[in-house]
């Protein structure tokens, strides 16, 4: 890929039914690498994305990515991206930088700079902001995302008590999709506890989308307000 598109952030050792999920939702440009599964598409996709996947983490939207060998070349090319044509002067986001095998290794410094830039184009940086723009330099090619999820997607939004549970839904969700579970067979679990594969289970059952119920990151980026889909 050409450094943009979409990253979907599957649990380790489950980006086999994540791909596959991905493929039947109608996500293009698939492939598998560890850690979750690349796609193809923008503000569009990501949406409907988040909207949709039930074993996915979280989706980040990836903006643009070059190569950086040493601060101020990352300042200077940061400054030269559109900001404001994906982020909002009326919402304030935060940076943060992970660097590996790269000449630039400091992170917080990374992150400084992608935040400088970020305020030069008008859009207010704070640390306790809830829109997270994530730097990523690797062998140094910066890739810069937009995290367009916020709250993990395991965090279905309409249960209205969640009690402790050693299964996230995500996973849960993961290993009905292995078992080949398509809502058609009968589920039994006699040690469900929290009920949460049952839960999982039942919802796919009914056809009802797993981010119904609840807000994500990408309704605070530039036309994200629009960009919602509808069950």
């Amino acid at each position: 890929m050409d450094g943009t598109g979409l990253f979907l952030v599957g649990l380790p050792g489950l980006e086999e039914p994540l791909e596959a999920e991905a493929r039947a939702a109608g996500l293009t440009g698939l492939r598998r690498v560890p850690g979750g599964v690349e796609a193809a598409g923008g503000l569009a996709e990501a949406a409907r994305a988040n909207m949709t996947l039930r074993t996915a983490v979280r989706v980040l939207w990836r903006v643009a990515a070059f190569r950086a060998m040493h601060l101020a070349q990352l300042d200077k090319r940061a400054r030269k991206l559109p900001w404001g044509d994906w982020l909002r002067a009326d919402v304030p986001v935060k940076v943060e930088a992970v660097c590996r095998a790269s000449r630039i290794y400091h992170h917080k410094a990374a992150a400084q700079r992608v935040a400088g830039a970020i305020a030069a184009a008008g859009i207010p940086v704070t640390d306790d902001a809830t829109l997270v723009v994530k730097a990523r330099i690797e062998d140094d090619l910066c890739t810069l995302s937009l995290d367009t999820t916020g709250e993990a997607l395991h965090r279905r939004g309409h249960k209205t008590f969640v009690g402790k549970a050693p299964l996230r839904e995500t996973m849960a969700a993961a290993f009905l999709w292995q078992m080949g579970f398509d809502g058609s067979q009968t589920v039994v679990d006699p040690m469900c506890g929290s009920g949460t594969i049952p839960i999982e289970a039942a919802e796919i059952a009914a056809g009802l989308w797993p981010g119904r119920s609840r807000a994500f990151a990408f309704e605070t980026l530039q036309g994200g307000d629009a960009a919602r889909p509808v069950p």
